[in-house]
């Protein structure tokens, strides 16, 4: 998994989506995510994905076969019969799954009550789910932090509506590449990469994008169990342990 051999530049493809929004009114938000190690890896999904959601999607379409203009709905976390995504879920699982569950009541009230203040938390939150899940993976040897690395980040585009970026391409180069100071204890925090690294960040329409539909599903499902077993005061990690490989809760 993730090995990598010759200098070859090591390609972490990253899709995510969100459940959920910070606010007063939830609980918890998440964002779900799908983790590939090569572009062969990602391509291997996308097939299969595709496969399964041209075999379900005419169940969900309000047209009939002879005024169907393939003009299909997509088909959501919001939407989907539970028997079609049990199906969709048993694939997903076959892959690496991240996840970031923040608990809304345990952030600064004056964090929720302005946007401003809520996309630079979601920037920082979503940084901290990949710099550990890069971490990680160095750690298990799943990534060689001394040869070069390309991370491809697809987030779906209606989540910056409402929480907005504050420069994450940056932030994610300083934190994993350059290393930054922690000003209130002075001491430098040390990068966890040592060779050349790209992040290529993108902002996409799940509409058009199988991994990041995929993600939609992912974060749903997680946000779900996490309520759960955040109601009936269980473990969150036991209870998604069974298809979330990494996880992270904040703050």
């Amino acid at each position: 998994m993730g090995e990598n051999t010759d200098n070859k530049v090591q390609e972490i493809y990253i899709n995510l989506d969100d459940s959920g929004k910070l606010s007063f009114n939830e609980k918890i938000s998440v964002y779900g995510g799908l983790l590939f190690f090569s572009k062969n890896e990602k391509d291997k999904f996308i097939t299969q994905y595709r496969s399964i959601i041209n075999d379900i999607k005419c169940k969900y379409c309000r047209q009939t076969i002879n005024d169907c203009d393939k003009k299909c709905p997509e088909i959501k976390n919001t939407n989907i019969r539970p028997s079609d995504k049990r199906r969709i879920m048993n694939y997903i699982k076959k892959f690496y799954v991240i996840a970031l569950i923040i608990k809304n009541d345990d952030v600064y009230d004056h964090i929720k009550n302005n946007k401003a203040a809520k996309g630079r938390f979601t920037d920082y939150a979503i940084r901290r789910l990949i710099k550990e899940t890069i971490n990680s993976l160095v750690k298990s040897k799943g990534l060689n932090p001394n040869e070069p690395v390309k991370l491809i980040i697809n987030i779906d585009q209606q989540s910056t509506k409402s929480n907005g970026y504050y420069n994450l391409h940056d932030g994610l180069i300083e934190e994993l590449k350059i290393g930054f100071n922690n000003f209130n204890y002075s001491f430098l925090i040390k990068p966890i990469l040592s060779s050349d690294l790209v992040v290529d960040i993108s902002y996409q329409d799940s509409g058009k994008s199988y991994v990041v539909q995929a993600a939609d599903l992912l974060a749903g499902t997680i946000r779900k169990k996490s309520l759960a077993s955040l109601l009936n005061n269980h473990d969150i990690h036991k209870e998604l342990s069974e298809f979330v490989d990494f996880k992270i809760i904040l703050p």
